[in-house]
């Protein structure tokens, strides 16, 4: 991935937030998913740099960014961005939430809708339910095992937290998800780990959304098809709404 402006701020309760900016426009940043950091967006960073100034964030907790508190939550990760649009100087900005990434864009945008113009959601969940069962059972014993591996290992110590957000409630629902006023596209692989019913619950709850489903993928849409994927968000935030 090419280098973009390396940058980190200390957040209130003394974490640091790492970044990286790319190219110059109108903002527009990326939230990677659980696990991830914002290597994550490699196959996106050089397509929409071209046209916006492309902000990518280690959340709280990932990549090159600490996490001072123990317990993580989407929302103390939306009050995180918060900060980056302070820090950053940023009256308004889109976003792009991936996974978890999403689940945080949502919190960002009920909590802070005047600083989001347009949003796009994909693979997030409002509740842990969404999810589709067997992926749930394997991370309920993932988070069994990390949680145990803790007990000895600082390593899972930090890695217990990140999983316990897969399984914890979101504390996000439908009543916030109806206060986001950004023009949302929800795009989705037809075989992600969400169900397509509480994808589609989503777009139809969020005022102003629209819905799209990418036949024959799965999770990790904008690594696996990033052509089609960078094409159908980029024709949402200049275009329309999509195709």
């Amino acid at each position: 991935m090419e280098h973009g402006i390396a940058k980190s701020i200390i957040l209130s309760d003394k974490s640091v937030l790492a970044y990286e900016i790319f190219g110059t426009g109108f903002p527009f940043i990326l939230l990677h998913g659980n696990g991830n950091d914002r290597t994550y967006f490699a196959n996106q960073i050089p397509f929409f740099a071209k046209q916006f100034k492309v902000i990518v964030v280690d959340s709280r907790g990932h990549g090159k960014s600490t996490g001072e508190l123990s317990q993580l939550s989407y929302q103390l990760m939306a009050n995180d961005l918060y900060e980056l649009f302070q820090a950053e100087h940023l009256k308004q900005a889109y976003i792009l939430g991936f996974s978890d990434g999403a689940n945080v864009a949502m919190a960002f945008s009920a909590s802070y809708p005047n600083k989001v113009t347009k949003l796009v959601l994909n693979a997030g969940n409002y509740s842990v339910s969404g999810v589709k069962l067997g992926v749930r059972i394997l991370t309920d014993m993932q988070y069994a095992l990390v949680k145990f591996l803790g007990l000895f290992s600082s390593h899972f110590k930090k890695r217990k937290h990140i999983v316990h957000l897969m399984v914890a409630p979101t504390g996000l629902s439908k009543e916030m998800l109806k206060k986001i006023t950004a023009n949302t596209l929800v795009i989705v692989g037809k075989k992600d780990i969400i169900k397509i019913e509480h994808s589609m619950a989503i777009a139809s709850t969020i005022p102003k959304a629209t819905f799209v489903l990418i036949p024959n993928q799965g999770h990790l849409l904008a690594k696996k098809l990033p052509n089609v994927f960078n094409e159908e968000v980029l024709h949402f935030l200049v275009g329309g709404e999509s195709s």
